[in-house]
């Protein structure tokens, strides 16, 4: 298989004061295109600031990253928009849907803003919010869905641009045990029916049992499992 993520050498230190707080020492990673890569740590190892320096949300202090092409440490915030808009999906542990506007909204709101044409991006959110199982509530606002309900819409927004590589942040850590099997069925489905890439960041070792591969962020370095 292709590689698709390289993370070569990185590191994270954040100032406090006059002290530095090392959070990644030196990792480093490759993915393989189409592949489930699930790492895990405890709260504070670092892990969702290694996703977001890959997600290009962050800046690593040092080190190179690479995903689908994209020399994502050398990009000005112009060329990480579109990154962020093409090549990746994104799925945090928070729904973060816009609570004035409908599941379908909220899905095609992406798409829309890529450059799609309305009916296109529209088309498109009601085929993924079908395929997450909420065909009967593309036009309810997120406060009339539940937790689970709400998650799956952000799985479909995190689809709609139909993106190489999915980030997915501890995607079921603020649903109960029901809802988070239903999640986490949904999400490692749509991955692997649709050949996209997952990299999965959780402190739940049970999640590393589905995945292709599983490695633990310790000590600011990733490691086998």
């Amino acid at each position: 298989m292709n590689e698709i993520i390289r993370v070569d050498h990185v590191s994270k230190v954040f100032l406090t004061g006059s002290e530095q707080l090392r959070i990644l020492a030196d990792v480093q990673l490759s993915v393989s295109s189409g592949t489930v890569v699930v790492i895990t740590g405890e709260s504070g190892s670092g892990k969702s600031t290694l996703l977001n320096i890959v997600g290009g949300l962050e800046a690593a202090t040092g080190g190179t990253v690479l995903v689908a092409g994209y020399r994502v440490h050398s990009l000005d915030e112009t060329e990480l928009s579109t990154y962020r808009a093409n090549s990746i999906g994104l799925v945090f542990q928070f729904h973060y849907l816009l609570k004035d506007f409908t599941a379908l909204e909220n899905v095609m709101l992406p798409a829309f803003m890529a450059g799609r044409a309305r009916g296109e991006a529209m088309e498109r959110a009601r085929e993924l919010l079908d395929a997450v199982g909420l065909a009967q509530r593309v036009e309810h606002y997120p406060s009339r869905l539940s937790g689970g309900e709400r998650q799956r819409v952000a799985l479909a927004r995190a689809l709609v641009n139909d993106p190489e590589v999915v980030l997915a942040d501890e995607p079921t850590g603020n649903l109960d045990e029901r809802n988070s099997a239903i999640v986490e069925e949904i999400l490692f489905d749509l991955v692997r029916t649709r050949g996209k890439t997952l990299l999965l960041v959780t402190h739940d070792s049970a999640l590393g049992a589905r995945a292709d591969r599983q490695l633990v962020l310790e000590h600011g370095v990733l490691r086998p499992a």
